[in-house]
């Protein structure tokens, strides 16, 4: 498949077309913020999982049930994934907290004025490289890294 099939670019950012329909892109939209979400914000291989399991024993005052038994995906969901609205994020109680891998600029209307609280990761953009290239190495829905020089000028020039 060509990068054209597999991604689809949404303000300025590439994605996998798969996980970001247009359904989920509009979802994501038109999603209402409230002051005392927690958005876990991280670039792709930068700590975001292991986020999902710390931000939420942080709001169950160290209660490890959520985190023994409900994934991350759904304990901790992405609004811009298809999968988000079939999660009904809009009833759950407060705090609720997200992730995502959206830039500010890529923020929806009700985060710039609500203002959630913010948890920013940023890691050394080595090991990001490094783990991203054996990702994409093993993601079937993502584009072939070839090698690590190939995949080093898509890296570094933001197409992938």
């Amino acid at each position: 498949m060509t990068e054209s099939e597999l991604y689809v670019e949404y303000k300025g950012v590439f994605l996998p077309k798969h996980l970001h329909p247009p359904d989920s892109l509009k979802y994501y939209e038109d999603f209402t913020f409230r002051p005392d979400d927690v958005l876990i914000v991280t670039y792709p291989k930068s700590g975001t999982t292991w986020l999902q399991e710390i931000v939420p024993l942080i709001l169950s005052g160290g209660d490890l049930t959520p985190v023994q038994t409900i994934p991350n995906w759904d304990r901790v969901p992405w609004l811009e994934v298809h999968r988000a609205k079939i999660l009904n994020p809009e009833q759950r109680s407060s705090p609720r907290a997200f992730a995502t891998h959206y830039h500010y600029n890529m923020m929806n209307e009700s985060f710039l004025k609500v203002k959630p609280k913010v948890v920013y990761v940023m890691r050394n953009p080595k090991d990001v490289f490094t783990s991203s290239f054996h990702y994409y190495g093993m993601a079937s829905y993502l584009v072939n890294p070839g090698t690590a020089d190939e995949f080093l000028e898509k890296f570094l020039s933001g197409k992938m």
